[in-house]
């Protein structure tokens, strides 16, 4: 270690040049290194469950890359109004779009939409269309608010004479007088006539599905087809736009936002950061000048590692991209020891390159063992099936050799060509407790380590990447409204079958299943009990003929339509006789109106009567052309969906429970399993990436502190002193689990480096001090070593803390755990390691 730094020191030029030209082939690598943003691909392929969803995504691609567009409107109409205009202003966009279907506006889903009720519940349509066909053709005749007052009126008193029971124009009444209602408060609320006709009706929810296409060479792939969906909802009519809620979610838009909120405040946070990193190494080297040297070299580690990675993994993804994070914390770790160990021998050396040649001894060694171990606990993590965790260790353990290497090339070769740099303060010591503290505090440690250590084992792999986003997002919330409603839940499992009898057999086993809501396929979509279906609106037929483009009967001798235009007072008048609540509000609403009326307020009335009734016979047109439905006759973009290109049946498993309650999903994916072992879906990943992630961890983590003892031990000799140095490290690791667990923050895809990094810098502080404390003459807090320790702490709390404030919980939980876990290892360090130098000297 001396002659390495000796010869940088000898040949300065010749090092900076070496670093130079290392940097020009990293920086020319770097613009090849990608980010893959997809979570699911952050584990191995080869799993069970992953390479059961590989299979379900290249055969159903549009299951996982569809923009789902989600309509709430107080009404049907409203909401179906809005899908089609949506689905009119995309479909044509065909540059963005693959494909855009919206089964509310599709022209064969309305024409065959009552083959799709109950056989009950169609003979009751039916009669009410039936019985309200002349009053739709009253109103189609004319469209104007004498006309509406003039078809209800004439639908009363029809009622009336014909002794038919008086709830039955209750609905339409009711509605009427809403609408009247209102206008009173000077609002324009439209009629809505599936109440008017049925009785039923309010708060429907609509979806558009865009499968979008996506352009994998920016940062947000789905940044052109998002763009086009904004620009469609700005253009909606606002007389319909202002009554309904609109949403933009699914797995694109989902990682659009989540890549926006985790990058939101960045800039800030960064700028933070580096004011509070270079504030630190001003503090610990004594000068700007020797502060700049050692971000210097920070910068040339993460430039080398960056172009490490380019040539060794090629793509980042959400885990291995935070090698940064690392080698922000790590890096600057060897500058700063190096930096105050040159400190304590240039005081007394005769020369300068003499004390860089005693600091190569005196600190090359702890620095080499650190790295050394350090990478063998990294590399633990690249030996798992966790590959975004595999990436992250194979860069790490590149990156912490960069690191040693800059640190004893660049700083010796700085301070031998720039004598200014190694002008420095005298060391100065950390301020030792009396006796009567440190034992106490030592014993107060390692129970408070013992204690966490009972309490880890609860710790929890959180793999649910909703958990991730924020929750305030757009896209999140468009989410969780459909997760509140059963029918359109996005949480599903997928079943594959190779014909359409297995899809069918499977379907019908798994709907027997009490955590299973419903299960269904391609066959299911074809309506049941067709042919007297058909019968049904055969007999229908002609009064929904007559509705549609038939002539208003003549209903001379009930009274009605004989004495001019009907007027609110008139019809007010009428409906005195008429029994029910809703009657008498509608007979009150008109006698108000007919006080304030006068042209304008009538046109606008009237265009809230008609403003949807339109739509509404252009339904019953398309209805009358119902036809049998098959499976080859349902729109592609339906159809393929449960039947692939290559003839792979899909059945959708939907669970009867909501997946977000605790054990809820658990219990679903392990139930249907259990029947179909073969089902796959975000739920099953899920379940298996909880599973699969938690062994990972264990299985590295064991392997690196075993990896890192071997080490440690092959290097010192000592059982003893190896024990020193990995006893306040599991302790600290014991204590970051239990603050898991007690704070409520799992472990997740972003805040899981925490714990590689725990292990680089417990590794490295503990080495550090440990040695020294077993060399040192006198105690080791006169020493540079625990004021390098405590500088190399803070300096990774302030570069990474600030990210606790992030809008995004997945990177906010990563700056807390890493602001806790430092902490943790540094009271494990300070508390425990001078007793056991203490102890280990005694044993010898």
């Amino acid at each position: 270690m001396g002659g390495w730094v000796s010869a940088a020191a000898r040949f300065p030029r010749r090092a900076i040049t070496l670093v130079a030209v290392l940097l020009s082939i990293a920086a020319a690598a770097i613009p090849g290194l990608s980010v893959d943003t997809d979570s699911s691909r952050m584990l191995s392929p080869e799993l069970p469950f992953q390479a059961r969803a590989n299979v379900l995504n290249a055969e159903f691609p549009a299951l996982r890359d569809t923009l789902i567009v989600v309509v709430r409107g107080e009404s049907a109409e409203t909401a179906d109004a809005v899908t089609g205009a949506l689905a009119d202003a995309l479909a044509p966009q065909s540059g963005l779009f693959h494909r855009v279907f919206a089964p509310a506006a599709d022209p064969y889903m309305v024409a065959h939409g009552l083959l799709y009720l109950s056989p009950e519940e169609l003979d009751l349509t039916l009669a009410r269309l039936s019985k309200a066909a002349d009053l739709l053709a009253m109103l189609r005749s004319d469209p104007s608010l004498e006309g509406f007052l003039g078809a209800v009126d004439a639908a009363t008193a029809l009622a009336g004479a014909a002794g038919a029971d008086a709830g039955a124009l209750a609905p339409l009444h009711a509605e009427a007088a809403a609408v009247l209602a209102a206008d009173g408060q000077g609002l324009r609320r439209p009629f809505r006539w599936v109440s008017a006709l049925s009785g039923g009706g309010g708060p429907a929810t609509r979806i558009l599905m865009a499968v979008p296409r996506l352009d994998f060479t920016r940062l947000s792939p789905a940044a052109e087809p998002l763009r086009a969906i904004r620009q469609a909802v700005a253009g909606l009519d606002p007389a319909i736009a202002e009554a309904v809620e609109i949403g933009v979610t699914g797995e694109p838009a989902l990682r659009a936002e989540e890549m926006q909120s985790a990058t939101s405040r960045l800039p800030l946070s960064f700028a933070l950061s580096m004011l509070l990193v270079a504030a630190l190494l001003r503090l610990a080297l004594g000068s700007l000048s020797r502060a700049g040297l050692a971000l210097a070299a920070l910068v040339v580690t993460l430039i080398l590692t960056g172009g490490f990675a380019a040539l060794t993994v090629g793509a980042l993804n959400l885990i291995s991209i935070a090698f940064v994070v690392l080698m922000v914390g790590l890096g600057i770790d060897y500058a700063i020891h190096f930096i105050a160990h040159f400190d304590e021998h240039h005081v007394g050396a005769p020369a300068r390159a003499a004390a860089l040649g005693q600091t190569g001894r005196a600190v090359g060694p702890a620095l080499a063992l650190s790295a050394a171990t350090t990478a063998v606990a990294f590399l633990s993590f690249a030996t798992t099936d966790f590959v975004g965790m595999a990436q992250l260790g194979l860069i790490g353990a590149g990156g912490v050799v960069i690191a040693f290497a800059v640190a004893m090339t660049l700083i010796p070769a700085a301070l031998t060509l720039w004598p200014r740099l190694a002008d420095g303060p005298a060391p100065r010591p950390v301020r030792q407790p009396s006796a009567r503290i440190t034992r106490p505090l030592a014993w107060l440690v390692a129970a408070a380590g013992l204690a966490a250590l009972a309490v880890a084992p609860q710790a929890r792999f959180d793999a649910d990447p909703m958990n991730l986003r924020d929750p305030a997002s757009p896209s999140v919330a468009t989410y969780r409204w459909l997760a509140a409603e059963p029918e359109l839940a996005p949480m599903r499992l997928s079943l594959l079958a190779p014909d359409a009898a297995s899809a069918a057999a499977a379907s019908t086993g798994l709907s027997t299943l009490r955590e299973v809501r419903s299960a269904h396929w391609l066959g299911d979509l074809v309506p049941a009990d067709q042919v007297a279906k058909l019968a049904l609106i055969d007999l229908a037929y002609p009064s929904l003929l007559h509705a549609v483009e038939g002539a208003p009967a003549d209903i001379a001798g009930t009274g009605a339509g004989t004495a001019g235009p009907v007027t609110p007072e008139r019809l007010a008048a009428r409906l005195e006789g008429v029994p029910g609540a809703a009657a008498a509000e509608l007979g009150a609403a008109l006698t108000a109106y007919a006080a304030r009326r006068d042209e304008a307020r009538d046109a606008a009335l009237a265009e809230s009567l008609f403003r949807y009734f339109p739509a509404l016979i252009e339904r019953l047109r398309l209805q009358l052309d119902a036809g049998e439905v098959t499976a080859a006759a349902l729109p592609a973009p339906l159809r393929e969906r449960y039947l692939s290109p290559s003839g792979i049946y899909r059945v959708e498993i939907a669970p009867a429970a909501d997946l977000r309650e605790p054990g809820a999903l658990a219990r679903f994916v392990d139930a249907v399993a259990a029947q179909a072992p073969g089902a796959a879906g975000p739920p099953a990943q899920i379940a298996g990436a909880r599973r699969a992630v938690a062994g990972a961890l264990l299985e590295a983590a064991g392997l690196a502190l075993l990896g890192c003892a071997l080490l440690a031990l092959a290097v010192l000799r000592d059982p003893w002193r190896v024990a020193t140095i990995l006893l306040p490290l599991v302790l600290a690791a014991g204590v970051t689990a239990a603050a898991s667990v007690l704070l409520g923050l799992p472990f997740n895809y972003a805040n899981v480096i925490v714990l590689p990094l725990l292990i680089g810098l417990g590794i490295d502080s503990g080495i550090h001090f440990a040695l020294r404390a077993d060399r040192a003459e006198g105690s080791v807090f006169d020493t540079s070593t625990p004021r390098a320790v405590i500088y190399s702490a803070l300096t990774t709390v302030a570069a990474f803390g600030t990210l606790a404030f992030s809008d995004h919980p997945g990177t906010a939980s990563m700056g807390l755990l890493l602001v806790i876990a430092v902490g943790a290892a540094i009271v494990m360090v300070f508390g425990l390691t001078p007793a056991l130098v203490r102890l280990a000297r005694a044993r010898r």
